[in-house]
């Protein structure tokens, strides 16, 4: 579940990154984390040494202490516990009825496998191509217009 979460997460970041860091490094004073080409930083296409050591740690801090939680509420008894439940459903999005709750729980997992997926193709995509997932399908990440117009424009339109 934690694996899924996480894939899911990395999937909305990935691409929201390539389209928004060098926005919001500016806005900040910062160098941005995103190469030439926008790509993500990532193994296969480097960059990772560019980001803070403070991050790492902070990062590994805080998924150490979401792990040790999660185990604590696995051992301690509690029968309504499962993998994932850290009963935190700030929007009520959780159904009550069970039915609905084994179809929450399904649709997770499917839609986290999805997920992984989805970042393995990102960081194959990228190493192959040489040019971020966002620049290479725009028709996703933009208005279709301004995508349209950046195809079909041949310098003759203004």
């Amino acid at each position: 579940m934690k694996h899924a979460r996480l894939a899911m997460l990395a999937a909305a970041g990935w691409p929201i990154s390539e389209v928004f860091d060098k926005k919001i490094a500016t806005a900040l004073g910062m160098s941005p984390l995103v190469d030439a080409a926008d790509r993500a930083p990532s193994v296969l296409n480097g960059g990772l040494g560019k980001v803070s050591p403070i991050y790492w740690l902070a990062v590994i801090g805080a998924a150490g202490a979401i792990d040790f939680i999660g185990t604590s509420k696995s051992k301690s008894g509690d029968e309504t516990y499962f993998p994932g439940n850290f009963g935190f459903d700030p929007l009520g999005v959780y159904p009550k009825d069970k039915k609905g709750q084994e179809w929450m729980q399904l649709a997770e997992i499917k839609n986290g496998r999805l997920a992984m997926i989805a970042i393995f193709g990102f960081a194959i995509q990228e190493f192959i191509s040489k040019q971020g997932v966002v620049d290479e399908t725009p028709l996703f990440f933009f208005p279709l217009m301004q995508t349209l117009k950046m195809y079909t424009n041949s310098g003759y339109i203004q």
